[in-house]
């Protein structure tokens, strides 16, 4: 998807700069590991080449031409003579969220920028250049450590199963299945599985592990369901479901369909380990669990578990310390906002989600700048801490165990899901076009 102006007027703003053949693939360089670095980080394709640009203008490279096709980034412009120098490359993944790392390529890029005004000389670039992209390229190779994000992920199952109710023995076993899940992932890393294995892998051990919970007497059939659906909304890569409807707003298809993929294959590692489990109840007998209403949480609680969960979210996505405020304060907000919907309103929660996430997006971009974030990160903290559809799922799951039809309530996550990611894109680009009437 191009991204900026024709060859001719990249030329003659190049020629402006006075750049040489060298010193614009030194920058491009630097930019094409940057912005594999926001895509690997979370970024959505939009996203990141509109920082690319902006960067591009800051180094001196103001017709700087992106082409952006999935995961590959191909970058052009065009040297003081003439002579077009390009650099293509593809990102490692899209499916990951590192809330830290994100933000630190944000801050490198930034004061490399600022720093760049102040070079004396083409030497003086080139070296200040190489340990950026270096600096780069050191960010992308780090993670957040396994036990930080497994500890997060944990905590966040224990809040998310809160919100559905059901017994403090479900809430226990989510937490706990979770924490076999996230262990069973970090053993069986080393295998490089392909990702529909890998998921099939993990969600086969959290059936497993919630089937022994039942057969030790720990939990109830329908606690063990609310666990498992919890595990199954935490396997799916919702970013990608933002990141997908804003690529499709934006008419870069191809990404869009990438980021599709992505989540069919993980639902489809799911629906695997979604067999296995419902086999091995079968096998040894369990009875069919069968609930018609869940318990409902007083506003206040839900809204206490909201925040928590954001939080603890911030922490399983590689956020620190500086994101918890931030992160808190969008699961509160989001969390209002839809039990307003649900319970003053009375909408039905696909409309309540939807809603809730479109003030998520605009809350999410007006604090872009103050913490640093991504909008599309910030905006992930809100939809974990509030808006995750784990009734539908929970209630599937119990129709699917005892022999019912599960379709019609798999369907309504489904468009709760869709309708999550629409609302959070919608929210985004309105805050996108205040900002320009502004």
């Amino acid at each position: 998807m191009e991204a900026a102006s024709s060859s001719g007027s990249a030329s003659q703003e190049s020629a402006r700069a006075g750049l040489s053949a060298k010193q614009v693939r030194l920058r491009l360089a630097f930019l094409s590991a940057l912005g594999h670095g926001l895509l690997e980080s979370g970024q959505n394709t939009r996203q990141t080449e509109s920082a690319l640009e902006r960067y591009g203008r800051g180094l001196g490279l103001d017709g700087l031409v992106l082409n952006s096709f999935g995961r590959m980034l191909l970058l052009e412009a065009v040297t003081h003579d003439g002579a077009t120098v390009s650099l293509s490359g593809a990102a490692r993944s899209l499916d990951a969220i590192d809330c830290t790392r994100a933000r630190d390529l944000g801050c490198l890029a930034d004061s490399t920028v600022e720093d760049a005004r102040h070079w004396p000389d083409p030497s003086a670039a080139r070296e200040h250049l190489t340990a950026a992209r270096q600096e780069v390229e050191r960010l992308r190779d780090t993670a957040t450590p396994w036990w930080v994000v497994t500890l997060g992920l944990t905590l966040l199952a224990f809040f998310i199963s809160m919100q559905i109710g059901v017994s403090w023995q479900a809430w226990v076993s989510a937490a706990l299945v979770q924490l076999i899940t996230s262990l069973t992932g970090v053993a069986i890393s080393g295998l490089r599985l392909p990702r529909l294995f890998a998921i099939a892998v993990q969600s086969c051990a959290a059936g497993a592990f919630a089937t022994a919970l039942v057969q030790l007497g720990f939990v109830d059939p329908v606690g063990a369901a609310a666990a498992i659906a919890v595990n199954w909304l935490l396997l799916l890569p919702l970013p990608q479901i933002i990141g997908a409807v804003t690529d499709a707003i934006e008419s870069d298809h191809l990404s869009a369909m990438t980021r599709v993929a992505s989540v069919a294959v993980a639902a489809g590692g799911i629906a695997i380990g979604g067999g296995f489990t419902f086999a091995l109840g079968e096998l040894l007998g369990m009875a069919h669990p069968r609930l018609d209403a869940l318990p409902t949480l007083p506003w206040y609680l839900v809204l206490v578990f909201s925040a928590l969960g954001a939080v603890a979210n911030a922490f399983a996505n590689g956020g620190r310390l500086p994101l918890v405020r931030p992160a808190a304060l969008l699961g509160l907000v989001t969390g209002a906002v839809n039990q307003v919907l649900v319970l003053a309103v009375g909408l039905p929660a696909v409309w309540a989600s939807s809603l809730s996430a479109v003030v998520l997006g605009v809350l999410s971009a007006a604090l872009v700048k103050r913490t640093g974030y991504p909008s599309q990160v910030l905006a992930l903290m809100g939809i974990t801490g509030a808006l995750l559809p784990g009734i539908p799922v929970f209630f599937g799951i119990l129709q699917a165990m005892g022999g019912g039809n599960a379709a019609e309530h798999f369907g309504t996550a489904a468009v709760i899901s869709l309708g999550i990611g629409t609302g959070v894109a919608l929210g985004v680009h309105l805050a996108g076009l205040r900002r320009s009437a502004g």
